[in-house]
């Protein structure tokens, strides 16, 4: 029974001195305390963020083709109104509209040719769609890299300090 009494008083003692010198840190504390890894972090961070947002604002105002816009298109063509479903074509800024564009304008000339022009329209389009990805890709890549270099230089620091420090662990 009096070792129970030596545990419980030892624990209780134990908590006590944890919780007087327990510090509190501020995420923006313990990223300042990151050093320069934190900084290049954020950084890859902030780009990132931007790149996302551009490639969403940009590719939701491309998913924005009307189906009246194809109704009227197809009806101009059937009724031989080549020049108004061409500026239809003007008038709607979309990749879609751009690239019925490139293909109206080849009416006449070998289906081989208008598949081709349209085809490369539609890359010259996804390569605007696309634009930054690779960028994206690489801080996906790359930032948890950063970090475990950080995480690693921690650890080596905390050694060092625990190793110079010796019997005055505060």
């Amino acid at each position: 029974m009096l070792l129970l009494n030596v545990i419980a008083d030892s624990i209780a003692e134990a908590s006590q001195a944890a919780e007087a010198t327990a510090e509190t840190m501020s995420f923006f504390e313990l990223a300042v305390k990151g050093g320069w890894i934190m900084i290049v972090l954020a950084a890859l961070s902030v780009v990132a963020v931007y790149i996302f947002i551009d490639r969403f604002i940009a590719i939701r105002q491309a998913s924005k083709e009307q189906q009246s816009f194809m109704e009227n298109i197809k009806n101009f063509i059937h009724e031989g109104k080549v020049d108004q479903a061409l500026d239809a074509c003007r008038m709607n800024e979309g990749p879609l509209s751009r690239m019925i564009q490139k293909g109206i304008m080849r009416i006449g000339r070998p289906l081989n040719d208008i598949s081709t022009a349209v085809e490369n329209v539609g890359l010259q389009e996804i390569a605007k769609l696309e634009k930054g990805l690779p960028v994206l890709a690489s801080i996906a890549g790359g930032a948890p890299m950063i970090g475990f270099l950080g995480t690693v230089m921690g650890m080596i620091k905390a050694f060092y300090d625990m190793a110079h420090a010796g019997n005055n662990i505060d």
